[in-house]
């Protein structure tokens, strides 16, 4: 018997009744679509991380001093640079946490002291107006750059250039906004407002740097840029006296992390596909049982074990795979709904390929039990059957 006249009695046995077909397929579209959509969604998250970590650059380091004597200055930081082949810019960072007043709006907030090359280091565009200059640093003008979400939280969204903020009742002059960043492992750019370090510093009444930002020359100066650095505070301060981590590396960890949240929420959408496996293992009981005189009437004419067997393997998966089809539709439709609601999605077509093969997987495996009772049913004893 010809593999497309199977097919052809496959097909008219599903026909048969469209209803039940319709209800036992609707187990594997929910399990397919399920598999798309969430899996999606930890894809959309990965995505998300990579483009983030992408956008300030990969091939930065940052470093934080771990021991209290461990003093590090701005003027120790030229050292570093003429010390450590491999630097390509070097930028402090000095943190202060004013009252941050604006026509009787009040809230604390985060303020970094920084140098005029910050948009430069951490590959950061302005909205409107400009970063403080190497002079206003150097003289410590009471100047501010304020990220996306402030200018939105205190300024409505209007553009506030060349206006006025109080930080601890001191009028600071507006002379930029950042351009929209989005957060990136917890560091909210868009919420904080930047000003000379020199300005930080006098109200911090300290010379200490709280972190230092280093930009490589490449991805491939990171490690040993990272050594000489750990080595040098080593032999002046004793182990573990900085921590340093890069972006590359804390990229490959988030990457991992999100491939194993994509995985486990494809494991979990994956049940209900086995649940709809069940479900078609069942209707195709359901099937041999209805057909018993028609199984025996087909062998009485000379099918074959084989003949029979295949048909209903085949019926199986032909039933899970028009399920298959549908899901994916399905699926793809609920990632884009998804996407609206909050949650960054995206479908890959890996995602797409291996639930559409996993649904025809589980049409061969559930319809092997059912596909092996008709196939060992005797022609008498079929055509006996009422």
């Amino acid at each position: 018997m010809r593999i497309s006249d199977l097919f052809s009695v496959s097909l008219r046995g599903l026909t048969a009744n469209k209803m039940r077909s319709a209800l036992t397929m609707l187990g594997v579209i929910i399990g397919v679509a399920s598999v798309i959509a969430l899996v999606s969604v930890g894809e959309g998250a990965r995505r998300e991380v990579v483009a983030n970590f992408e956008s300030i650059g990969t091939n930065i380091l940052k470093l934080y001093v771990y021991r209290w004597d461990a003093r590090l200055t701005v003027e120790d930081l030229a050292d570093l640079k003429q010390r450590v082949p491999g630097i390509d810019m070097i930028m402090p960072d000095v943190r202060w946490w004013p009252q941050i007043t604006y026509e009787g709006k009040e809230r604390w907030g985060e303020v970094s002291g920084v140098t005029e090359i910050f948009p430069e280091i951490r590959s950061h565009d302005l909205y409107s107006g400009r970063f403080f200059t190497a002079v206003e640093n150097e003289i410590a003008r009471p100047v501010a750059v304020i990220g996306w979400q402030v200018m939105q939280e205190l300024f409505a969204g209007r553009d506030p250039t060349g206006e006025y903020i109080y930080l601890d009742r001191e009028p600071f002059e507006i002379v930029g906004v950042l351009d929209e960043k989005g957060e990136n492992l917890g560091e909210g750019v868009d919420r904080m407002i930047f000003v000379p370090i020199t300005v930080a510093q006098k109200r911090r009444g300290t010379n200490k740097v709280d972190e230092v930002y280093i930009k490589a020359v490449d991805q491939e100066s990171i490690p040993m840029v990272q050594l000489t650095l750990e080595r040098i505070f080593e032999a002046k301060y004793g182990p573990d006296s900085v921590y340093i981590w890069s972006q590359q590396s804390m990229l490959e960890e988030l990457q991992k992390s999100t491939r194993i949240m994509t995985l486990m929420l494809g494991a979990i959408a994956g049940v209900s596909l086995l649940v709809g496996g069940i479900g078609v293992m069942n209707i195709m009981l359901v099937a041999v049982s209805e057909r018993t005189r028609e199984i025996g009437l087909r062998k009485a004419l000379g099918a074959k074990r084989s003949h029979i067997l295949l048909q209903f393997l085949i019926e199986s998966a032909l039933l899970c795979s028009l399920g298959g089809i549908v899901g994916i539709i399905v699926g793809v439709g609920g990632s884009q709904l998804l996407a609206k609601l909050g949650p960054k999605t995206a479908v890959s077509p890996a995602s797409i390929v291996i639930a559409f093969s996993f649904s025809v997987l589980v049409g061969f495996v559930f319809g092997v039990y059912p596909a092996m009772r008709a196939g060992s049913l005797e022609p008498v004893e079929a055509l006996r059957t009422e």
